[in-house]
């Protein structure tokens, strides 16, 4: 997979703390797995969301449907 050169800024205090945590040989790495990690759940969420308004969907549906079932059958 190849890679591209990317100029970001971050706050001064966020820069510290991932100097202090993360060499400077293993920034890119680390900062890719954390975009990665953060894109995922990011998906998730959505999917999650997406799901939930489906369920809103289908619940309504179902009541229609059962109105419509039970109408005309006493």
């Amino acid at each position: 997979m190849g890679t591209v050169r990317l100029n970001i800024s971050i706050p001064e205090n966020l820069f510290r703390e991932l100097n202090k945590e993360v060499k400077s040989r293993q920034r890119s790495r680390f900062i890719s797995n954390a975009v990665r990690e953060s894109l995922k759940n990011k998906r998730e969420q959505t999917l999650a969301e997406e799901y939930r308004e489906a369920a809103k969907d289908i619940r309504k549906i179902n009541q229609d449907l059962e109105g419509a079932l039970s109408d005309g059958l006493d």
